[in-house]
């Protein structure tokens, strides 16, 4: 039977996805600072993350956490939570790479593996940070 995650478990699935992301690199993209000043080559960059939302349309998202439509039609930040976070991925040409669920079975193995719950872990982060 799987485990029930918290909230506090999706956000954190994200931030750990959003220092994967920020970890790429393209030595091809030409650099091309204020006023057109060249400032050599190779670029760091977020990599973006698709995932499906609630209406079953593909978004892309580079930040911390997605901008999607609230069902009054306005943009708010929001966690891809337990209903979505399985359809993030990166896309690399025809190949998907399905980050939050990697992220997610890695974190699981750690717990399984070190006798750990992330979970409660995060709760005792927030009382102790309320402390």
């Amino acid at each position: 039977m799987k485990k029930e995650r918290s909230d506090k478990f999706y956000s954190f699935l994200h931030d750990i996805e959003y220092e994967i992301g920020s970890e790429c690199y393209n030595g091809s993209i030409q650099n091309f600072g204020p006023g057109g000043e060249w400032e050599g080559e190779g670029r760091d960059f977020r990599y973006p993350v698709t995932f499906i939302n609630s209406e079953g349309l593909k978004e892309k998202y580079k930040g911390v956490l997605p901008f999607t439509r609230t069902e009054d039609g306005d943009f708010c930040h929001c966690l891809l939570g337990k209903k979505r976070y399985s359809s993030a991925f990166y896309a690399f040409g025809a190949n998907q790479l399905y980050i939050l669920r990697g992220v997610k079975n890695a974190l699981e193995q750690i717990e399984k593996r070190f006798g750990i719950d992330f979970d409660e872990l995060l709760e005792s982060e927030d009382i102790d940070k309320n402390s």
